[in-house]
């Protein structure tokens, strides 16, 4: 029971009972209680009968309508405020839902009770139906500002969500146009020689990378050989790869000195860009009647070399990266290939590949992977990266990879 005397003084705060005579607000409080609710009750949902009166003695209350996603809250009623006054005129269900915000006590009026007074004061009553639709309005008019509001946040929501697919199309075009032209790019079919064998494949860490190979024909029996890494990924990046590439090609046909190809090459990079895409680059010319291979290293993962009894060797020379900086260092050198030795060209995507602890599968898994028998140059591509795929277990590849091999059988 609530205290008659307190819960009287509350009833005279409620407008729309103001005018009563003093004796009736003693009467509809002896015929109230007090209810307590925690936050988070729901004191009576949308839909439900009822016809009472409940007044905030103390806390706050939300009057919501919908459910979940949908719910909108209309108002929140706090201390000496009121709700569920228009089930008592009407006497249908409940048009919306109303939960405690805080802990809050109520006082309860039985509707019927509140019905039976006001009946006996028709002025009371008028006044009662006029206030009661002015709340209304205001209710009508509060709801329809929120859904305008809604409305307004789901279409800014839904042109955000439009111009994000947008971006994804377009991300997703500008993908496939770069791994197209990657595609292009990479050798179709390598040389097939009497006694020298070629192999190669590149695996990029994303949809695009920057690491490629090629053999290139320069004459009957001169080839270049070519194996890059450029640094960043995606269309740029493999457009500048497709413009090194081809400069490589221009170049390595015009005259036969790799020292020469890389100076040029990096000059006229430096011409098309600023020194901001790193290209690092070994290129050779294997004349194939002499076994011999001319080459530079510009920066470059060191390749080596397998001899026929399986000792693995680095081959010398070093430089430094083509487009990095204004000037270029590269120093030409030469080797000769016995029968059953074996090149290996690869960029640093493979000896750099972790595993899930983090640890990298290194030169020295690389050398041993290399020391068994060679069979010919596409089984030992395929048994490197099974290889560094074992070591990974599972991992990320989080770099670009790509490998050639060139196999001297006899």
């Amino acid at each position: 029971m609530a205290d008659t005397k307190a819960t009287a003084n509350l009833l005279r705060t409620v407008p729309f009972l103001k005018s009563l005579p003093g004796p009736d607000y003693a009467t509809l409080a002896r015929r109230s209680r007090e209810r307590v609710f925690k936050a988070g009750k729901t004191i009576f949902r949308e839909g439900s009968q009822g016809a009472t009166l409940w007044i905030i003695k103390d806390g706050e209350v939300d009057i919501v309508k919908g459910r979940g996603r949908d719910e909108v809250t209309l108002v929140t009623r706090r201390a000496g405020e009121y709700f569920g006054e228009m089930g008592i005129i009407e006497g249908t269900k409940r048009s919306a839902t109303t939960r405690a915000r805080t802990d809050v006590t109520l006082i309860e009026v039985p509707g019927d009770v509140v019905m039976k007074t006001l009946l006996k004061h028709p002025s009371v009553l008028l006044e009662t139906t006029r206030q009661l639709s002015s709340n209304l309005r205001r209710a009508d008019t509060t709801m329809i500002q929120r859904l305008k509001k809604k409305n307004a946040e789901l279409r800014r929501a839904y042109k955000a969500l439009q111009d994000a697919q947008d971006e994804i199309v377009e991300k997703k075009r500008e993908l496939e146009l770069a791994r197209e032209l990657q595609d292009s790019l990479l050798p179709r079919e390598l040389p097939q020689l009497p006694g020298l064998q070629f192999a190669g494949r590149s695996r990029p860490a994303e949809a695009v990378g920057g690491d490629f190979y090629d053999v290139i024909p320069i004459r009957s029996n001169l080839f270049g050989l070519l194996i890059a890494s450029v640094a960043g990924q995606g269309l740029f990046a493999a457009i500048f790869m497709a413009l090194t590439r081809a400069l490589v090609v221009s170049e390595g046909q015009r005259q036969e000195h790799p020292q020469l190809v890389a100076s040029n090459v990096h000059r006229l990079l430096l011409q098309l860009a600023k020194p901001t895409m790193p290209v690092s680059m070994f290129y050779g010319v294997i004349d194939t009647r002499e076994r011999t291979v001319t080459y530079v290293n510009a920066g470059h993962a060191p390749p080596l070399i397998r001899g026929a009894d399986g000792s693995v060797a680095a081959l010398p020379g070093a430089g430094t990266q083509l487009a990095a900086s204004l000037r270029v260092q590269v120093d030409e050198r030469s080797t000769t290939l016995q029968a059953g030795q074996t090149l290996v060209l690869y960029t640093e995507g493979l000896p750099h590949t972790e595993n899930l602890a983090g640890e990298p599968f290194g030169s020295a898994r690389l050398k041993a992977v290399l020391g068994g028998e060679v069979t010919s140059a596409d089984a030992l591509v395929d048994r490197l990266f099974a290889a560094v795929d074992a070591h990974r277990s599972g991992a990320a590849q989080r770099r670009d990879q790509a490998l050639l091999i060139v196999h001297l059988s006899g």
